[in-house]
Protein backbone atom coordinates (compact mmCIF):
# COMPACT_ATOMS: atom_id res chain seq x y z
CA UNK A 1 0.00 0.00 0.00
CA UNK A 2 1.37 3.39 -0.94
CA UNK A 3 2.59 6.15 1.55
CA UNK A 4 1.44 9.37 1.29
CA UNK A 5 4.90 10.36 0.39
CA UNK A 6 5.42 8.28 -2.38
CA UNK A 7 2.02 9.47 -3.80
CA UNK A 8 3.41 12.89 -3.76
CA UNK A 9 6.60 12.07 -5.86
CA UNK A 10 4.94 10.08 -8.66
CA UNK A 11 2.61 13.57 -8.48
CA UNK A 12 5.64 15.57 -9.03
CA UNK A 13 7.41 13.39 -11.94
CA UNK A 14 4.17 13.38 -14.13
CA UNK A 15 3.46 17.00 -13.42
CA UNK A 16 7.40 17.47 -14.57
CA UNK A 17 6.71 15.13 -17.68
CA UNK A 18 3.48 17.07 -18.47
CA UNK A 19 5.27 20.58 -18.62
CA UNK A 20 8.50 19.29 -20.92
CA UNK A 21 9.25 21.35 -23.97
CA UNK A 22 8.23 19.82 -27.24
CA UNK A 23 9.26 20.73 -30.83
CA UNK A 24 6.38 21.35 -32.86
CA UNK A 25 5.41 22.03 -36.29
CA UNK A 26 6.09 25.87 -35.87
CA UNK A 27 9.50 25.56 -34.54
CA UNK A 28 10.83 23.20 -37.36
CA UNK A 29 9.56 25.80 -39.77
CA UNK A 30 11.14 28.69 -38.15
CA UNK A 31 14.53 27.17 -37.84
CA UNK A 32 14.54 26.23 -41.43
CA UNK A 33 13.63 29.56 -42.27
CA UNK A 34 16.64 31.34 -40.03
CA UNK A 35 18.87 28.24 -41.70
CA UNK A 36 18.09 29.90 -45.21
CA UNK A 37 18.77 33.80 -44.22
CA UNK A 38 21.86 32.54 -42.98
CA UNK A 39 22.80 31.18 -46.12
CA UNK A 40 21.54 33.72 -48.22
CA UNK A 41 23.67 35.99 -46.38
CA UNK A 42 26.58 34.54 -46.40
CA UNK A 43 26.24 33.78 -50.10
CA UNK A 44 25.65 37.87 -50.76
CA UNK A 45 28.38 38.63 -48.91
CA UNK A 46 30.44 36.06 -51.20
CA UNK A 47 28.77 38.21 -54.20
CA UNK A 48 29.92 41.23 -52.92
CA UNK A 49 33.34 40.40 -52.12
CA UNK A 50 33.82 39.49 -55.72
CA UNK A 51 32.42 42.24 -57.08
CA UNK A 52 34.40 44.70 -55.05
CA UNK A 53 37.66 42.81 -55.80
CA UNK A 54 37.15 42.90 -59.06
CA UNK A 55 36.01 47.07 -58.93
CA UNK A 56 40.08 47.42 -57.44
CA UNK A 57 41.54 44.57 -60.02
CA UNK A 58 43.52 46.98 -62.43
CA UNK A 59 42.78 46.00 -65.86
CA UNK A 60 45.66 44.89 -68.13
CA UNK A 61 45.41 46.99 -71.73
CA UNK A 62 46.78 45.26 -74.69
CA UNK A 63 49.96 46.28 -75.83
CA UNK A 64 50.28 46.55 -79.67
CA UNK A 65 53.05 45.07 -82.30
CA UNK A 66 55.42 47.79 -82.64
CA UNK A 67 57.10 47.54 -86.07
CA UNK A 68 60.49 48.26 -85.83
CA UNK A 69 62.16 48.55 -89.25
CA UNK A 70 65.59 47.78 -90.19
CA UNK A 71 68.21 50.56 -91.04
CA UNK A 72 71.64 50.41 -92.21
CA UNK A 73 74.69 53.08 -92.22
CA UNK A 74 74.67 53.65 -96.09
CA UNK A 75 71.71 54.42 -98.08
CA UNK A 76 70.21 51.52 -100.72
CA UNK A 77 71.18 53.48 -103.92
CA UNK A 78 68.89 51.33 -107.24
CA UNK A 79 71.27 51.23 -110.60
CA UNK A 80 70.25 51.66 -113.83
CA UNK A 81 72.25 49.24 -115.22
CA UNK A 82 74.32 45.91 -114.13
CA UNK A 83 78.03 47.17 -114.12
CA UNK A 84 78.93 43.82 -115.77
CA UNK A 85 77.59 42.42 -118.67
CA UNK A 86 75.83 39.05 -119.20
CA UNK A 87 78.48 37.06 -119.05
CA UNK A 88 78.99 33.05 -121.00
CA UNK A 89 78.13 31.31 -117.79
CA UNK A 90 74.50 33.03 -118.71
CA UNK A 91 73.93 31.27 -121.84
CA UNK A 92 73.39 26.79 -121.99
CA UNK A 93 76.60 25.00 -122.24
CA UNK A 94 78.05 25.09 -125.56
CA UNK A 95 80.50 22.18 -126.59
CA UNK A 96 83.35 22.98 -129.24
CA UNK A 97 83.05 20.20 -131.50
CA UNK A 98 85.43 17.48 -132.01
CA UNK A 99 88.02 17.24 -135.43
CA UNK A 100 86.88 13.74 -135.91
CA UNK A 101 83.15 14.89 -135.95
CA UNK A 102 83.90 17.82 -138.11
CA UNK A 103 85.26 16.31 -140.80
CA UNK A 104 82.90 12.95 -140.82
CA UNK A 105 80.10 15.62 -141.13
CA UNK A 106 81.99 17.58 -144.01
CA UNK A 107 82.40 14.23 -145.78
CA UNK A 108 78.48 13.44 -145.50
CA UNK A 109 77.60 16.80 -146.59
CA UNK A 110 80.03 16.59 -149.74
CA UNK A 111 78.29 13.03 -150.72
CA UNK A 112 75.00 14.06 -149.94
CA UNK A 113 75.46 17.75 -151.50
CA UNK A 114 73.72 18.88 -147.97
CA UNK A 115 74.83 20.61 -145.31
CA UNK A 116 73.65 19.34 -142.03
CA UNK A 117 73.44 21.29 -139.00
CA UNK A 118 72.07 20.02 -135.92
CA UNK A 119 69.10 21.70 -134.80
CA UNK A 120 70.56 21.89 -130.69
CA UNK A 121 73.42 23.86 -132.26
CA UNK A 122 71.35 26.54 -134.02
CA UNK A 123 69.60 27.35 -130.68
CA UNK A 124 72.44 27.31 -129.36
CA UNK A 125 73.68 30.23 -131.14
CA UNK A 126 70.58 31.89 -131.22
CA UNK A 127 70.55 32.04 -127.28
CA UNK A 128 74.48 32.41 -127.71
CA UNK A 129 74.21 35.47 -130.02
CA UNK A 130 70.59 37.50 -129.20
CA UNK A 131 70.12 38.92 -125.95
CA UNK A 132 66.41 40.56 -125.06
CA UNK A 133 67.56 41.79 -121.36
CA UNK A 134 67.83 45.26 -120.87
CA UNK A 135 70.06 44.55 -117.22
CA UNK A 136 68.24 46.17 -114.32
CA UNK A 137 66.20 49.62 -115.74
CA UNK A 138 65.48 50.41 -112.07
CA UNK A 139 65.60 54.41 -111.65
CA UNK A 140 68.04 55.03 -108.73
CA UNK A 141 66.36 54.85 -105.35
CA UNK A 142 66.86 58.59 -103.16
CA UNK A 143 68.60 56.24 -100.27
CA UNK A 144 67.52 56.82 -96.94
CA UNK A 145 68.68 54.66 -93.66
CA UNK A 146 64.74 53.56 -93.18
CA UNK A 147 62.63 55.17 -90.40
CA UNK A 148 64.10 57.28 -88.01
CA UNK A 149 62.24 59.30 -85.34
CA UNK A 150 63.25 63.02 -85.35
CA UNK A 151 64.06 62.89 -81.89
CA UNK A 152 65.29 59.47 -80.36
CA UNK A 153 63.18 58.14 -77.73
CA UNK A 154 66.07 57.83 -75.19
CA UNK A 155 65.94 61.72 -75.33
CA UNK A 156 62.51 62.03 -76.10
CA UNK A 157 60.88 60.14 -73.29
CA UNK A 158 61.60 61.86 -69.72
CA UNK A 159 60.11 60.50 -65.99
CA UNK A 160 58.95 62.25 -63.21
CA UNK A 161 58.84 59.59 -60.82
CA UNK A 162 59.26 60.94 -57.26
CA UNK A 163 59.09 58.09 -54.75
CA UNK A 164 58.85 57.81 -51.05
CA UNK A 165 62.18 55.90 -49.96
CA UNK A 166 65.22 54.21 -51.83
CA UNK A 167 63.65 51.06 -51.46
CA UNK A 168 60.07 51.89 -53.56
CA UNK A 169 62.86 53.27 -56.63
CA UNK A 170 64.16 50.00 -56.46
CA UNK A 171 61.30 48.06 -55.96
CA UNK A 172 60.00 49.64 -59.12
CA UNK A 173 62.93 48.69 -60.91
CA UNK A 174 63.05 45.06 -60.18
CA UNK A 175 59.15 45.09 -61.27
CA UNK A 176 60.04 46.47 -64.80
CA UNK A 177 63.44 44.72 -65.19
CA UNK A 178 64.62 48.06 -64.99
CA UNK A 179 68.23 47.74 -65.12
CA UNK A 180 71.46 50.46 -64.38
CA UNK A 181 74.06 50.51 -66.50
CA UNK A 182 77.12 52.67 -66.13
CA UNK A 183 79.08 53.11 -69.41
CA UNK A 184 82.20 52.42 -68.12
CA UNK A 185 86.30 53.49 -68.87
CA UNK A 186 86.87 50.02 -70.63
CA UNK A 187 84.44 50.65 -73.20
CA UNK A 188 82.05 48.26 -71.89
CA UNK A 189 78.32 48.67 -69.49
CA UNK A 190 78.44 47.35 -66.35
CA UNK A 191 75.13 46.74 -65.66
CA UNK A 192 73.31 46.10 -61.79
CA UNK A 193 69.87 44.54 -61.38
CA UNK A 194 68.00 42.70 -58.38
CA UNK A 195 68.43 46.21 -56.64
CA UNK A 196 65.69 46.03 -53.77
CA UNK A 197 67.64 42.65 -52.32
CA UNK A 198 70.25 43.10 -50.31
CA UNK A 199 72.43 41.01 -52.57
CA UNK A 200 72.35 43.04 -55.83
CA UNK A 201 73.43 41.39 -58.84
CA UNK A 202 75.80 42.72 -61.52
CA UNK A 203 77.18 41.93 -64.67
CA UNK A 204 79.41 42.62 -67.69
CA UNK A 205 78.06 43.35 -71.50
CA UNK A 206 79.16 44.80 -74.78
CA UNK A 207 77.45 48.32 -75.91
CA UNK A 208 77.00 46.76 -79.47
CA UNK A 209 75.20 43.71 -78.51
CA UNK A 210 72.55 45.48 -76.50
CA UNK A 211 69.74 46.68 -78.21
CA UNK A 212 67.39 47.91 -75.88
CA UNK A 213 66.19 51.48 -74.83
CA UNK A 214 67.53 53.13 -72.14
CA UNK A 215 67.45 56.89 -71.09
CA UNK A 216 69.28 58.85 -68.10
CA UNK A 217 67.44 59.54 -64.76
CA UNK A 218 67.62 63.36 -65.68
CA UNK A 219 64.68 64.85 -63.52
CA UNK A 220 63.85 64.47 -59.64
CA UNK A 221 65.01 62.82 -57.58
CA UNK A 222 66.10 59.48 -59.71
CA UNK A 223 69.29 60.63 -60.42
CA UNK A 224 70.14 60.89 -56.46
CA UNK A 225 69.04 57.32 -56.17
CA UNK A 226 70.35 55.56 -59.05
CA UNK A 227 73.90 57.15 -58.16
CA UNK A 228 72.72 55.77 -54.80
CA UNK A 229 72.31 52.22 -55.81
CA UNK A 230 74.91 52.03 -58.61
CA UNK A 231 77.38 52.86 -55.60
CA UNK A 232 75.58 50.18 -53.16
CA UNK A 233 75.49 47.55 -56.53
CA UNK A 234 79.38 48.06 -56.93
CA UNK A 235 79.52 49.63 -60.27
CA UNK A 236 79.38 53.59 -60.21
CA UNK A 237 83.08 53.37 -59.87
CA UNK A 238 83.83 52.35 -63.10
CA UNK A 239 82.31 55.48 -64.76
CA UNK A 240 80.59 58.82 -65.03
CA UNK A 241 77.39 58.15 -66.97
CA UNK A 242 74.32 56.28 -65.25
CA UNK A 243 71.69 55.54 -67.40
CA UNK A 244 68.45 52.76 -67.43
CA UNK A 245 68.11 49.92 -69.61
CA UNK A 246 64.42 48.63 -70.15
CA UNK A 247 63.48 45.54 -72.02
CA UNK A 248 61.32 45.83 -75.00
CA UNK A 249 57.70 45.16 -72.49
CA UNK A 250 58.50 48.10 -70.92
CA UNK A 251 59.29 50.34 -74.53
CA UNK A 252 56.36 48.74 -75.83
CA UNK A 253 53.84 50.39 -72.85
CA UNK A 254 55.30 53.51 -73.40
CA UNK A 255 55.18 53.75 -77.11
CA UNK A 256 51.40 53.23 -76.61
CA UNK A 257 50.78 55.54 -73.84
CA UNK A 258 53.00 58.01 -76.11
CA UNK A 259 50.48 57.53 -79.06
CA UNK A 260 47.09 57.23 -77.14
CA UNK A 261 47.78 60.79 -75.69
CA UNK A 262 49.18 62.26 -78.80
CA UNK A 263 45.88 60.75 -80.64
CA UNK A 264 47.87 59.08 -83.24
CA UNK A 265 49.59 62.73 -84.41
CA UNK A 266 52.98 61.97 -86.22
CA UNK A 267 55.83 60.71 -83.76
CA UNK A 268 58.01 63.45 -85.90
CA UNK A 269 56.28 66.16 -84.55
CA UNK A 270 56.58 65.30 -80.87
CA UNK A 271 59.52 66.78 -78.91
CA UNK A 272 58.76 65.58 -75.55
CA UNK A 273 57.07 63.27 -74.02
CA UNK A 274 56.81 63.33 -70.06
CA UNK A 275 55.84 59.83 -67.89
CA UNK A 276 54.82 59.66 -63.93
CA UNK A 277 54.92 56.58 -62.26
CA UNK A 278 52.07 55.27 -60.31
CA UNK A 279 52.16 53.22 -57.40
CA UNK A 280 49.22 51.12 -57.56
CA UNK A 281 49.32 48.60 -54.47
CA UNK A 282 51.91 45.78 -56.06
CA UNK A 283 52.04 47.57 -59.00
CA UNK A 284 53.91 50.57 -60.69
CA UNK A 285 51.55 52.40 -63.42
CA UNK A 286 52.97 54.64 -66.35
CA UNK A 287 51.16 57.36 -67.13
CA UNK A 288 51.54 60.44 -69.06
CA UNK A 289 51.45 63.47 -67.77
CA UNK A 290 52.63 66.04 -69.97
CA UNK A 291 53.49 66.07 -74.28
CA UNK A 292 55.47 69.35 -75.98
CA UNK A 293 55.52 69.52 -79.56
CA UNK A 294 57.22 71.08 -82.50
Amino acid sequence: MPTAQSTSVTEKVQRGKKYQLSVNTYDRTATMIIALLILVGFAVLGLMIVFFADKFKSSVQPIPVVPVEATSANANQGLAAEPDPPGSEEAEELEDPQLEDMLETLTDAVTAKEVLLSDQDLEAEDIAGKGKGLGDARMAGTGNDGVIERVPRWERWKFRFEPKSPSEFAEWLDYNKIEIGVLGRDNLVHYAFDLSKSNKQTRVGEPTKDSRGYTSAADGPMPALTERLAREAGVAKEGNIVLLFYPFEVESILWTLENKYSDGRDVNTIRETVFTVVHDGSQFVFEVVDQRYF
